[in-house]
């Protein structure tokens, strides 16, 4: 009988990042308890991963649970949730200590996500089964998964659970090898693909503790936590049925949930026809993988569950709610096949040693890198291609496992250079354990570029220092990524966005598959030949939004991270941040010290579309003090409903400076 394993990775965004953190504070400390590295401050910071979306702006696309505490939720507008999470620290919302690290929020790197979840499909591959899957995707995202990425695995364990002693074994051994990546999992065997994936998104998950007592399964009881359940400004859907019989109930939801508390997480083992039809029943029906449409349908139907669903009529259901989901409910009770496609690691980028003598000796470690570096390199330039991200994974002696990442600025096939980074790294590591096995893995490659030769060479000198300027800068950003970390070596991207603080955004430059160096096709932004040309003198044209050659000066050389505001005055008034007049103020002072204004130029009117949320509305202006200070400064613009309700409602504001 066929037998198949779905291991979910619940917030698998979050997982990662927090998991690479405390991989990162293992390997800094001489402490070899995990509790060091679970405690770790930047770990248990409030974290928010955004992205942009077409039609809505930037949105909030996964957050970890202290952010959820703090009412951030998935599919927030990243305004929203940025306010909420910075200032927790002057409300009364419950927050995490103050001594720890300040709230991250950081765009959402969907490649990351999943290069490291092929990584670990391949290591189940090596250390359980070799039929491992990565789950299927929709045309759109299923009920109560807002993210459209992969999160789970697929695997089918028939005929290979005997080798860890049985199928508890087998969990086991999965739990353990994800522990040492810092990653927690639910996991659901059952005798269908459908089955197991349904279980373990959706079934109330037993502790392998209480699943060696023999409890390999109870009837579903308690509600799933809010921190499984994805949170969403549209609201959760969550099981809350209980049935008699189901006296243990293993979910023990606290006021305080940990996202890494071990009692959400475990596996459910489904043996014979009987306990699994009593499982599935008991599912909602989002566990059948259905468009959010589709469950909204049945939910004004009245149809929650899996047991209303199955007790009707199934040429009733095709056609009013379509063949798709009769084809769920087959697939779901094992009557139709689902087709299992393996994953297929690219062996070409690959290169594998198993040590003859485990050993720590960095010398040895260091020489073996170098050879693998060379042979992985040799099979990259046959196919004209380069690395872009390596990963070397050191498999010890015990249950832990070291991950050596690496990002690089330009595809390279320079074996010295890329041995040079990973032996960087490698003495940063402390290893407890002696290394059996070494693996060099490309999670990301780019094709090679090449430039032609010139027929006539001048000059020898200039010519090979020309040719050699593009290694230097990409290997001053390697060098530069490996020792500050790749998110604090970055370029600046344009973005469509009218507002200077919106108007770009950093990038890490290494690693990165939409880095400037692997863009095919470059924009070309050509500047109106009618642009104003004029003197400072000439006065202001309102007609152009950007610098030009003839007008370096419209832009500030400095921008402030955030708009800081000013306290202005006439001569005739005393100074204040809130004034009654919109008129351009005579005196700022700033800092403590009084700037008188001797020149100004504007307005310039920038305002944000309405489909970004709330409107902001600005009128920048360019002064001259007398301390010989530029400074570029603007006053929010106010309704006529706004100055009704307070009349001192204008702000001045510095964000930016010209010198």
């Amino acid at each position: 009988m066929k037998r198949l394993l779905c291991i979910w990775l619940p917030n698998w965004p979050i997982q990662r990042l927090q998991g690479e953190w405390r991989q990162a504070a293992g390997r800094d400390s001489d402490h070899t308890d995990s509790d060091h590295t679970d405690s770790d401050p930047q770990v248990e910071a409030p974290i928010v991963l955004w992205d942009e979306n077409s039609r809505r702006g930037r949105l909030v696309v996964a957050c970890c649970h202290a952010a959820s505490k703090l009412g951030v939720r998935v599919s927030m507008k990243l305004a929203e949730a940025a306010d909420l999470v910075r200032s927790s620290t002057t409300s009364g919302l419950p927050q995490p200590d103050p001594t720890r690290s300040q709230p991250l929020i950081q765009r959402h790197d969907k490649n990351l996500d999943q290069s490291s979840l092929e990584q670990i499909a391949v290591s189940v591959q090596r250390q359980i089964t070799p039929k491992v899957a990565l789950e299927e995707l929709g045309v759109k995202p299923w009920a109560g998964h807002p993210r459209h990425q992969c999160e789970s695995l697929l695997c089918d364990i028939s005929g290979v659970s005997h080798l860890f002693g049985d199928e508890l074994g087998l969990l086991v051994a999965v739990e353990a090898m994800l522990s040492a990546r810092h990653v927690r999992a639910r996991m659901a065997i059952a005798d269908s693909l459908a089955a197991a994936w349904a279980l373990a998104h959706e079934a109330t998950m037993r502790p392998l503790s209480l699943l060696r007592e023999g409890l390999s399964w109870q009837p579903m009881g308690g509600k799933k936590p809010e921190f499984l359940s994805e949170p969403s400004v549209f609201g959760t859907q969550s099981v809350s049925e209980k049935e008699e019989g189901s006296e243990q109930n293993c979910t023990g939801v606290k006021d305080q949930i940990s996202p890494f508390e071990h009692v959400f997480y475990g596996g459910l083992i489904i043996r014979g026809n009987q306990g699994a039809a009593r499982a599935i029943e008991e599912l909602p029906v989002q566990a059948l993988r259905l468009a959010p449409d589709t469950v909204s349908t049945l939910a004004r139907l009245g149809v929650v569950s899996v047991r209303q669903l199955l007790s009707l009529p199934r040429s009733g259901l095709a056609t009013r709610l379509g063949p798709g989901l009769v084809q769920r409910l087959e697939q779901l009770q094992a009557e139709v096949d689902e087709p299992l496609r393996v994953h297929q690691a690219e062996a070409e980028y690959a290169v594998t040693l198993a040590l003859e003598y485990p050993t720590t000796d960095i010398e040895i470690l260091t020489d073996r890198i170098k050879r693998l570096a060379s042979q992985l390199t040799s099979r990259l330039m046959v196919q004209q291609r380069g690395v872009l991200r390596l990963c070397c994974c050191m498999e010890l002696s015990g249950p832990k496992k070291v991950s050596l990442d690496v990002g690089l600025f330009a595809p390279t096939v320079d074996a010295e250079h890329l041995s040079g980074l990973v032996i960087n790294q490698l003495e940063t590591v402390q290893i407890q354990e002696k290394v059996e096995r070494l693996d060099l893995l490309v999670t990301l490659s780019g094709s090679l570029r090449s430039s032609q030769a010139s027929l006539f060479q001048l000059d020898e000198n200039s010519a090979s220092a020309a040719g050699m300027t593009g290694v230097a800068i990409s290997r001053l950003v390697d060098v530069l990524t490996g020792r500050v970390g790749r998110d604090r070596v970055g370029y600046l991207e344009l973005q469509n966005d009218p507002l200077p603080e919106r108007a770009f955004e950093i990038l890490p430059l290494a690693g990165n598959a939409s880095s400037p160096v692997l863009q095919q096709t470059k924009r070309t932004r050509k500047l109106s030949a009618n642009g104003w040309t004029g003197s400072a003198e000439s006065g202001f044209n309102g007609s152009i939004v950007k610098p030009t050659a003839g007008d370096a000066l419209r832009r500030p050389l400095s921008l402030l991270a955030e708009p800081l505001p000013l306290r202005v005055a006439w001569h005739e008034t005393d100074f204040s941040i809130r004034v009654p007049s919109s008129r351009l103020p005579q005196r700022i002072r700033f800092n403590g010290e009084d700037h008188h204004v001797l020149n100004h130029w504007g307005p310039e009117r920038i305002e944000s579309g309405w489909w970004r949320g709330k409107s902001v509305r600005r009128d920048y202006y360019r002064v001259e003090t007398d301390q010989g200070e530029w400074w570029w400064i603007f006053r929010n613009l106010v309704t006529r409903a706004e100055l009704q309700r307070n009349r001192s409602s204008y702000r001045w504001m510095l964000h930016g400076r010209f010198s």
